[in-house]
């Protein structure tokens, strides 16, 4: 039994809510005790969860709602509204932006009250007025009197100084099995107008004194894999080094993942980053567009020709795996810029580009000028661009096709010998010919085995590539048994010399400088629990 109940929905079970951290380590010692947290997946049903949820008998029920989980918190604060009226509900998170205009939604009918902003103050002053009255949230949040009556509160920013850092409340459930975040600060010096961030500024930092400590017991509690939510680490180099410089004493037990910005980064930054071993570190590059008078059109800082160097040099000079964004749609850019741009930043040798298409966030500058740019977008969450005057609904789709096979076949290292081979030359546009011949042939862009993709990609290499039978199915199966595969599949029996040996392929090409997702991205929480979580012991003399 809990009087209040923290609600989150992830995309799947290895995310974790850290909104839900930080919000339960931040309410106020008066109800901390009478409040616990529970999370779902998007795979849950919402109206068993709802069961779950009422069985224990709260009072308060907080629902942190972004794009992902939008369908399945309406549905779940509909049930709940509907059969237990005198429940309160609190929504907040991304996705409630611009309540006004959807107060007939679902969800914002079913809630009692919508908290815009970041929430821990205000969602703990709600609680601590619901349960131990309105003078004793007074007493203890100030800033609230006035605001507690209101169906929409907009949060004012609380000093992040004033914060409890919400590290302990990870279970150890978490620790052994999901991806923990946290956060060095709160901001973005940027203003893409595609984002929510935008106009969060300015910068704010939590301590690194308390965080080490936190990280510290994460560490020895078990934590090997750390995201960062800081928008852009390398916005100060000061702090960015010494955040390397901490985790370095455990730099063969951890893995660490942080957004960078790529025009600026400094040779001190390289060089801490150098001495990590490979798997240790991956960086988000939000690149977005290589199209000039795109990044202009919505605010974007580009300087292609450094951009990509630093990439390069990255690349060259560290052991950093490298994941890459480009967002299709973005206003003014044409199906040919774009690509352009994709051949660019494929030429700079990252591991990964990671293809997104262009979502219509609410309370973006670009949510505000969607119509004067005239893109059309879905209005079904995710609420993807469904078309611009630049480029056109079948574009868009073939894009999407173009997107889910590239981060199947490339992306997670499953086909990228195989792939290179079919796309020599003329990368964009040869994949493009093969991802949209593929879903003519499959009718699917999920769900489709390794056995299909085998038998797929040597139809295509031997019918259209004109790549014989023996070489596509040697660049095949060495592809195959990269992904720890112990079989020869059917199809490439046929054409593999009459000594070929499972074990010798294996061995040739798993030699380390495949990355197989990084490894499989180092097959993260299964890579790290047999490694070393002592700190390195430095060398005498």
């Amino acid at each position: 039994m809990a009087d209040i109940i923290f609600v989150a929905c992830n995309a799947r079970y290895s995310h974790v809510a850290f909104a839900l951290k930080t919000l339960r380590a931040n309410l106020s010692p008066r109800v901390y005790d009478r409040s616990e947290s529970l999370e779902f997946t998007i795979q849950n049903d919402p109206v068993e969860a709802a069961d779950e949820i009422l069985q224990k008998s709260p009072k308060i029920i907080g629902l942190s709602v972004y794009l992902w989980s939008l369908p399945f918190m309406r549905q779940l604060a509909e049930t709940i509204h509907k059969t237990r009226p005198e429940i309160r509900i609190f929504i907040g998170g991304p996705e409630v932006a611009m309540p006004e205009d959807r107060m007939s939604d679902g969800l914002f009918a079913s809630a009692s009250v919508v908290i815009c902003g970041e929430g821990e103050r205000a969602f703990s002053a709600l609680c601590v007025d619901a349960l131990c009255g309105r003078a004793a949230a007074v007493d203890e949040y100030p800033e609230y009197a006035d605001l507690l009556d209101r169906k929409v509160i907009y949060a004012p920013k609380p000093d992040v100084d004033s914060l409890v850092l919400p590290y302990e409340e990870y279970t150890d459930d978490d620790l052994k099995h999901r991806i923990l975040y946290v956060e060095t600060g709160r901001g973005c010096p940027y203003r893409c107008a595609f984002c929510l961030s935008s106009g969060d500024k300015p910068l704010r930092y939590f301590s690194l004194e308390k965080l080490f400590q936190s990280f510290k017991r994460l560490i020895d509690r078990g934590a090997r894999s750390f995201k960062f939510l800081d928008r852009t680490l390398n916005a100060s180099l000061s702090r960015a080094l010494e955040i390397l410089a901490f985790f370095m004493p455990y730099k063969d037990a951890v893995s660490l993942h942080f957004e960078m910005v790529p025009h600026e980064i400094p040779a001190e930054l390289l060089e801490a980053m150098a001495a990590y071993p490979a798997g240790a570190i991956q960086i988000e590059f939000g690149v977005q567009t290589l199209t000039p008078h795109v990044a202009q059109a919505i605010s974007r800082r580009l300087d292609a020709d450094r951009l990509l160097a630093n990439l390069k040099i990255m690349r060259e000079s560290t052991r950093v795996h490298i994941h890459a964004d480009l967002i299709a749609g973005l206003p003014g850019e044409t199906f040919a810029e774009f690509a352009a741009g994709f051949e660019r930043l494929k030429s700079s040798g990252v591991q990964e580009i990671q293809l997104g298409i262009l979502k219509r966030l609410r309370g973006s500058p670009l949510d505000f000028r969607a119509d004067e740019w005239g893109l059309v977008f879905s209005s079904i969450p995710p609420y993807e661009v469904l078309q611009t005057p630049t480029m056109d609904f079948a574009e868009l789709t073939a894009f999407k096709r173009f997107a889910r096979y590239y981060d199947v076949l490339v992306n997670n290292a499953n086909y990228p010998t195989s792939v290179d081979r079919i796309c020599a030359g003329d990368y964009f546009a040869k994949f493009n010919d093969l991802a949209q011949w593929i879903y003519v042939e499959s009718h699917a862009t999920q769900g489709i085995s390794q056995t299909r993709w085998v038998s797929l990609l040597f139809r295509y290499m031997t019918e259209v590539a004109n790549i014989s039978p023996e070489a596509s199915a040697l660049c095949l199966i060495e592809d195959y048994l990269r992904s720890r595969k112990e079989d020869i599949p059917p199809v490439l029996r046929p054409y593999l010399p009459e000594d070929f040996s499972i074990s010798a392929c294996k061995r040739a090409s798993h030699h380390g400088g495949g990355h197989i997702r990084q490894e499989k991205h180092l097959d993260i929480a299964e890579a790290a629990s047999p490694r070393n979580i002592e700190p390195s012991k430095p060398k005498k003399g």
